[in-house]
């Protein structure tokens, strides 16, 4: 890849695909003087990036973050997500670090591990962000995150978990509450329920009437209610 970039100029290059990247490539393509000082630096404004998610590891995940928003100035749409067959790895993070962020990006899609990142992503490294994708792995009890700071530039919002989670109520539904100006949202998951199933018309009470901007909404949302105190009702031969 290096090779072929450093082959000679592409003026009309705006989007840069990389897929199943190690680190150590990442880190010589990366560092080149030429191209991080030209073509990265001030074409590329789309960029994908897939991980070997039989090689990936924290550190790896990190370096590659700290690359990413130091060498491409310009972004405005990223893609950042393992390359697992069927989707079921996400990609491991730490705390992301200051560096990993942007003023500029507008879009972005990533799969991570756990609802936490989804709130680091959402802390203000991404002021100028429209859109986001994210797929997550699991949605745990609540941390000591912040998640009240609203959010106004957010226009577009897709969450999925395969995972089941308890923490509808409790995570999902005031992180959704501080995008005041979303317009598409999309919700993908299952949730245990206590009391009643999320239906329609739970969806208007605690969504819709919350986002007066929406225009669209699609969701794959599955209820799970544990029935503890069952009744042995007689069967209808017991009736008859």
């Amino acid at each position: 890849m290096k090779n072929i970039l450093d082959a000679a100029d592409y003026p009309n290059l705006y989007a840069l695909g990389l897929y199943n990247i190690e680190e150590e490539i990442a880190k010589c393509l990366f560092s080149d003087e030429r191209l991080s000082s030209s073509m990265f630096k001030n074409q590329i404004t789309t960029l994908i990036i897939t991980i070997d998610p039989d090689k990936q590891e924290r550190s790896t995940i990190a370096n590659i973050c700290n690359y990413i928003f130091t060498v491409f100035t310009n972004l405005t749409h990223l893609t950042f997500y393992d390359a697992a067959y069927m989707n079921n790895i996400r990609l491991l993070f730490n705390i992301p670090s200051s560096s990993f962020s942007s003023s500029s990006l507008l879009v972005l899609n990533i799969k991570v591990q756990t609802f936490d990142m989804c709130l680091y992503l959402l802390d203000g490294r991404f002021e100028q962000l429209r859109t986001l994708y994210i797929e997550l792995a699991n949605i745990l009890s609540p941390s000591e995150i912040e998640n009240q700071r609203k959010i106004p530039n957010l226009k577009s919002f897709v969450l999925s978990c395969m995972a089941r989670t308890f923490y509808y109520n409790e995570l999902i539904l005031p992180l959704i509450y501080r995008m005041s100006n979303l317009e598409e949202l999309g919700l993908y998951f299952t949730a245990f329920v206590n009391e009643t199933f999320i239906d329609g018309n739970s969806l208007k009470k605690d969504i819709l009437n919350h986002m007066l901007q929406l225009k669209q909404f699609a969701f794959d949302i599955r209820s799970i209610m544990s029935i503890k105190n069952q009744m042995n009702l007689p069967s209808k031969e017991d009736i008859q």
